[in-house]
């Protein structure tokens, strides 16, 4: 009788354990390193929002070959590996810099370690190039005898069927992150912007310029701070989805006013902290969202 009943007490102790955030990412891990969630077909299209906190990490895959678009903090480096391990990713075709702050390239030293194609940088200013992270980055690709590729705005790279088109920056500014590349990414009927830490200078700059910034999805600049996605940026792009890698800091992002605006443009908001990884598959007629601490967050039928 005991037993029956202890039984019972430590079953709805795991049920209560499964449905709280800690409870699911146990879950979530333990598919993963039984293999569960590796062996699973991937879609054509799948975009990888790797949580690495206040940072940035994405892994696009797209008909067998790979891309990592920047790769956290130092702390993220092995994490970012360990992932694409589970992934069952074991090339990455390309590796890229969207700009040299720690919170991007800082884990990207660890990852040149593995199997890659190419690095993929944009001509910056020698000064911002001199610190510790990118000089790991640099030392790193010479040893491994991988040349980094510069690229410039109008430059495409090919990943399987989808194509990346690089669209800033469009002028020399002082500060790093409105020299943040910007990349879009174009397949079949989807696409997705990406950012880096882009603020609101930079974000004026394309909207002037009339390149096509509207797509399905955008990659928030800069972790959701209030000095990026700008009104007018968020409106020229009017994206459906809106993903925020982000984590607790003094920073207190995202911003409330940046949510606010991304709510007025009617994107639906993900973030890292709150939804941990995030991956979105496109099998060409369908838009699919997972997420670490929830199985299916949205499916939209037809069209994005």
């Amino acid at each position: 009788m005991w037993l029956r009943r202890a039984g019972t007490v430590l079953l709805a102790v795991l049920l209560i354990f499964s449905i709280t955030p800690p409870g699911k990412a146990f879950w979530w891990e333990l598919s993963a390193l039984s293999g569960f969630r590796g062996t699973a077909e991937p879609a054509p299209l799948e975009l990888h929002v790797i949580d690495v906190g206040k940072a940035d990490a994405l892994l696009l895959r797209c008909e067998g070959e790979t891309a990592l678009l920047d790769a956290g903090t130092s702390a993220s480096g092995d994490r970012v590996v360990d992932y694409l391990y589970r992934m069952g990713v074991d090339q990455l075709d390309y590796v890229i810099a969207s700009h040299p702050d720690s919170d991007h390239i800082g884990g990207m030293a660890q990852v040149l370690e593995e199997p890659v194609g190419q690095l993929i940088v944009y001509p910056w200013p020698e000064e911002m190039c001199q610190t510790l992270e990118f000089t790991a980055l640099k030392e790193t690709s010479g040893t491994r005898e991988l040349p980094m590729q510069e690229v410039e705005v109008g430059d495409t790279l090919s990943l399987g069927g989808a194509t990346l088109e690089v669209l800033g920056p469009l002028k020399e500014y002082e500060e790093s992150n409105n020299c943040s590349l910007v990349l879009r990414l174009e397949y079949q009927d989807f696409s997705a912007l990406f950012c880096g830490d882009m603020e609101s200078q930079a974000e004026l700059d394309l909207v002037k310029s009339g390149l096509d910034l509207d797509v399905d999805l955008l990659k928030v600049a800069h972790h959701g701070s209030a000095g990026s996605s700008s009104q007018r940026f968020l409106e020229a792009v009017s994206p459906e989805y809106a993903v925020i890698s982000v984590g607790p800091d003094n920073s207190n992002l995202p911003r409330e006013e940046t949510l606010r605006r991304l709510e007025s443009v009617g994107a639906s908001i993900y973030r890292t902290d709150t939804d941990g990884d995030l991956v979105f598959s496109w099998d060409g007629e369908q838009l699919s969202l997972r997420s670490e601490y929830h199985n299916i967050l949205e499916r939209t039928e037809g069209n994005p």
